[in-house]
């Protein structure tokens, strides 16, 4: 029988972020700026449908400590000359639908990387799903990492912990020896960091974009991303005047 991940046999009432992690790491995270939500577009980007997408500024700072983030997995390749970051979480419909996109971006131009980061906030099986993610990267290395989220993307219903481990068998990896990485306090430690510089950002909802020093909010659709991509390339904002 397998041994049941530390934390998923706690009784707890999970809503967000801070709810999720605060005290599975020992760590004290900050409660989401609930302001950055009801604040006006920072640029003019429009979605499909012609509605604004929730956007606004955040310190170039922050943009490179979630890049460096220990759990980040890089999609594209590495010499890319403009780095695009997705906050997700494993059990987010909507990051679902946009993973295949983005591959698909990524594909399309070989100057674009995403730099994928976990960030769990739907949950406790999107804590334990960070966990081993973490895991599979550290014992299988990006190749695997990158192999992982892409399935796991494809998933349906609750993605939780023993569909992780089991994902990560199915990729080659011993069961045994990811529960054990995913186990570990460090495990946490690197999961909290994330979250806790998701809710700095106050990315309050998953998928949120960092370019270009700009937080988008949601996924606006591929040709919007794309508009916003160009416009950088141009410009060096996500709208260019």
């Amino acid at each position: 029988m397998v041994r049941p991940l530390f934390f998923s046999e706690r009784r707890m009432t999970l809503s967000r972020r801070t709810a999720l992690l605060a005290g599975l790491s020992g760590l004290v995270v900050p409660a989401f700026n609930r302001g950055a939500g009801a604040q006006d577009a920072w640029y003019p980007i429009a979605g499909p449908d012609g509605r604004e997408v929730q956007n606004f500024r955040v310190p170039v700072e922050l943009q490179t400590e979630i890049m460096a983030l220990d759990n980040a997995v890089l999609l594209g390749a590495r010499e890319a000359d403009l780095t695009l970051i997705e906050v997700y979480d494993s059990n987010c419909s909507f990051c679902r639908r946009a993973a295949m996109d983005v591959k698909r971006m990524t594909e399309r131009d070989r100057d674009l990387a995403v730099s994928l980061v976990n960030a769990p906030s739907l949950g406790l099986p999107s804590v334990q799903a960070a966990r081993v993610e973490y895991a599979v990267k550290q014992l299988g290395g990006e190749d695997k990492a990158r192999a992982f989220h892409a399935a796991s993307m494809a998933m349906r219903g609750v993605f939780d912990g023993r569909r992780a481990l089991a994902l990560a068998a199915d990729l080659g990896l011993d069961r045994g020896q990811v529960e054990e990485v995913a186990d570990r306090p460090e495990t946490g430690r690197v999961i909290a960091d994330a979250v806790r510089l998701a809710n700095a950002t106050n990315l309050a909802a998953t998928p949120s974009w960092l370019i270009a020093g700009t937080a988008v909010i949601g996924w606006p659709g591929r040709p919007t991303m794309e508009r916003i991509v160009a416009a950088v390339r141009d410009c060096d904002k996500p709208v260019c005047a």
